[in-house]
């Protein structure tokens, strides 16, 4: 078995009929890390001459004059013969002053769904032992983001329809699909040149959450490389249409109120029908204080951004973020909908969120966003994680250490 470099056509070939391929593993992405000045390649496993896994290996300088190599999630390989596999990459990465090679391949370890009952893979499992048993050091089972990739995931599995999807929804998710139509919330599809109208919303989602930020250029080759696949949103309030609805529910409890008042006058006023009164005076207060502040807003106001990678067989929701302070907007139920309709119409099989953590941690900071996402259907996926290859012990031990002193 030998690893070498192939060309981008018959790496591309062999993505294409593997089912763990993802767009971290096309040739799009590939150019765009390339467009970020990494060091990149396309590699190939042979067995006798037969191409049995590839990968996108993307390098990182460590310790002055060495790298570590990442197969963004890869490999691609079915894991069978794994002593011949681990000693290729040995002496291919050895070649290439690679520290260590990691990886984290999506095979699925367990998935969850919205109660979270648990559908062990164990085949996976098995895997993991036996990664573990020939000198991958596994990174361990983490419920949080402190790897390359997310562990967790949530992905829906797509249905005939857009009707058939919704009989998934939750009750909440439906109640705030509708709130955010009541307040005039829309979408629109952009290009390059709105830009940085999301990033300012992709940074503030970002800035609040402790993320890391990227740089515009990094949007920019992410939108040239994959075209027409990389999909650009912007979530804004309709002010007129904002008004209007509210316009429309002051009149419909004023009609009621009348309604009340003439079934008043000929009927005894007991607690119910003045506890009714109550009720709609206090509806119709609220929504001429909520008309009052939506006068004050601007005839299109963003609050929302959302960027979409479309490759192989699903949509992924890549990066999003919010204005905080329209949150009541519930932008997300108008941006997620918008993407599993156009996911539908253009008949993939799946809609990933990415990313999820802590899922059975109902006080982590973010599990409302795990919240939003299964209320959309579909089932949380948890991988079996990131393991580093050591190709240089001795380097690899001083490089752990290292990290172990930079983070005290």
């Amino acid at each position: 078995m030998i690893v070498k470099k192939i060309d981008a056509k018959i790496y591309n070939n062999f993505v294409m009929n593997n089912n763990l391929k993802s767009f971290y593993q096309s040739v799009e992405w590939y150019k765009v890390k390339k467009d970020e000045g990494k060091k990149c390649e396309l590699l190939g496993v042979f067995d006798e001459n037969k191409l049995v896994g590839v990968s996108l290996i993307i390098y990182s300088q460590i310790l002055k004059k060495y790298y570590y190599a990442y197969a963004s999630r890869g490999f691609l390989y079915d894991y069978q013969n794994i002593s011949d596999f681990k000693k290729s990459l040995i002496k291919y990465f050895k070649s290439q002053k690679a520290i260590f090679l990691r990886i984290d391949p999506p095979i699925i370890l367990a998935t969850y769904n919205k109660e979270l009952n648990k559908e062990l893979h164990w085949e996976s499992y098995q895997l993991i032992e036996r990664l573990k048993y020939f000198g991958f050091k596994h990174f361990g089972y983490n419920m949080g983001f402190e790897t390359s990739q997310f562990r967790f995931v949530h992905r829906l599995n797509l249905k005939d329809s857009f009707d058939e999807q919704l009989k998934e929804f939750s009750k909440s998710t439906k109640k705030n699909m509708e709130l955010a139509n009541f307040r005039g919330v829309e979408i629109k599809k952009v290009d390059i040149n709105c830009l940085e109208k999301a990033i300012s919303l992709f940074d503030m989602t970002a800035n609040r959450k402790k993320f890391l930020t990227f740089r515009k250029k990094f949007f920019e080759d992410i939108m040239n490389e994959f075209q027409d696949q990389a999909n650009l949103y912007l979530v804004y309030i309709n002010k007129e249409k904002y008004i209007n609805n509210i316009k429309d529910m002051i009149q419909e409890y004023k009609n009621k109120l009348k309604e009340l008042e003439l079934k008043k006058q000929h009927d005894h006023v007991g607690i119910k029908l003045k506890t009714q009164d109550e009720i709609l005076k206090n509806s119709i207060k609220k929504y001429e204080e909520e008309l009052v502040s939506a006068k004050q807003l601007e005839d299109f106001t963003n609050i929302a951004s959302m960027l979409t990678i479309t490759k192989y067989d699903e949509v992924v929701s890549f990066v999003s973020g919010m204005d905080n302070a329209y949150r009541k907007f519930c932008p997300k139920y108008i941006m997620y909908p918008e993407m599993i309709k156009n996911a539908l119409n253009q008949k993939l099989k799946y809609v990933n969120f990415l990313g999820v953590k802590n899922i059975f941690d109902k006080n982590d900071s973010d599990y409302g966003m795990y919240e939003i996402k299964k209320g959309f259907g579909g089932k949380t996926i948890e991988y079996i994680g990131e393991f580093d290859l050591p190709i240089n012990k001795a380097l690899y031990f001083i490089y752990k250490i290292n990290k172990v002193i930079k983070r005290r």
